[in-house]
């Protein structure tokens, strides 16, 4: 079945919708770990350890999973990780213990590893090849959405009336989205080639390793980073609600980089996940040299936001195209990466501020960029080609 003539918006809707929810369902206990810590009865170092059982279940779970069902038809899987999410939220939302909880958002984080292997590849399914980035751009368009208005508002309900009801509200949402995914998404076959051969045949091409590669190291030090972002700008003299207004702003310039990301992934693939890298790089070496300056730090924070909001879109895109005829296993393989390096870096990162202090934090946050920057450099010929070689028009 060929790609859809023209745009087909209402999926690519529908497919945006859907990594808004997966987005919040993954990233909202972070918002809400105090009342969530002192409901199930545990620190709120131990609360944590909800989302890094998501993401590790994630990373763990996305490749054996999205081979396991890459044979199944897309829409019909699509309406199931929906539902699958709705029923992850509302068993979150009735627990009363905290082993309950943790198996139950490790479960949603094998969905979710199924879902974002899945949501890159249906797009670009969708429509012709020339347009697969812009295609990507939009379904990620969710994603941006979601740190801008989902997680403030979800965080803002949970505090006003209990994070049971911000969950039980994600519930509802997702049963709605599965509804609209069943409406609106085209059918689309899965993928019949069988077998782990096959699987670890493409996992193995050398433009999805570079990607993928590249994808967990950067992740490594963004993470070591943006997770103790907090005490990073109370030492530049933000506190309180101050700090949820600098936030906000990172999620309004990563909303903008999506949209640089769509004038460029199609155009100039190559140039602007190079760029992207670099742009990333500068601003956190802006931030580990402003040390106390708070102007200086606001105004990185934003290139951080805008360089960082764009590189998902750049990264899915190219993985897809390393390996066109199998996106689903490709895309496995980066959200892997992804999910990897997302725990290990806040790991990496608490380590670092434990032993030496926030100030040393964005400077190992900096040589990890730097190696990722360099890993994209030098897979001119794989993962990140120029215009000709990787066929955009």
């Amino acid at each position: 079945m060929g790609p859809v003539p023209g745009w087909p918006v209402g999926g690519l809707l529908g497919l945006s919708a859907a990594v808004f929810l997966a987005l919040t369902t993954e990233m909202l206990p972070a918002g809400l770990l105090p009342s969530t810590a002192r409901d199930l009865g545990v620190s709120q170092d131990a609360a944590g350890l909800l989302v890094t059982a998501f993401a590790y279940a994630m990373a763990l779970g996305a490749i054996p999973l999205t081979a396991l069902t890459r044979g199944l038809p897309r829409r019909p899987l699509m309406v199931a990780l929906m539902a699958g999410f709705a029923v992850v939220n509302v068993l979150t939302a009735l627990s009363g213990s905290f082993v309950l909880t943790a198996v139950t958002r490790a479960c949603g984080g094998l969905l979710a590893g199924v879902f974002w292997s899945t949501a890159a590849a249906y797009a670009a399914r969708l429509v012709a090849p020339e347009r697969v980035g812009r295609a990507v751009a939009i379904v990620f368009a969710g994603q941006a959405l979601a740190l801008t208005a989902g997680l403030p508002l979800a965080t803002a309900v949970g505090s006003a009336v209990g994070w049971r009801t911000a969950f039980g509200g994600l519930a509802l949402l997702a049963l709605l989205l599965a509804a609209l995914v069943a409406r609106c998404l085209p059918p689309r076959p899965g993928d019949r080639a069988r077998g782990a051969t096959r699987v670890a045949a493409v996992l193995r091409t050398p433009g999805v390793l570079a990607v993928s590669g590249t994808t967990l190291v950067v992740m490594l030090g963004q993470f070591a980073l943006y997770t103790y972002v907090a005490p990073l700008l109370e030492r530049a003299g933000l506190g309180g609600s101050a700090i949820g207004w600098a936030l906000l702003a990172y999620g309004a310039a990563g909303a903008a980089g999506v949209g640089a990301s769509a004038a460029l992934v199609d155009r100039r693939p190559r140039e602007a996940v190079l760029g992207g890298l670099g742009l990333l790089a500068g601003a956190v070496l802006l931030l580990a040299a402003a040390g106390r300056s708070t102007p200086v730090v606001l105004v990185a924070l934003a290139v951080w936001g805008l360089a960082f909001g764009a590189l998902p879109t750049l990264l899915h895109a190219a993985v897809v195209r390393a390996a066109p005829a199998t996106p689903e296993i490709a895309d496995s393989g980066l959200n892997s990466g992804f999910n990897i390096g997302i725990g290990t870096g806040a790991v990496l990162g608490g380590q670092v501020l434990a032993r030496a202090g926030i100030g040393a934090v964005p400077w190992t946050a900096l040589a990890l960029l730097t190696v990722g920057a360099v890993a994209a450099l030098a897979a001119r010929r794989t993962g990140f080609p120029g215009l000709r070689a990787g066929g955009a028009g």
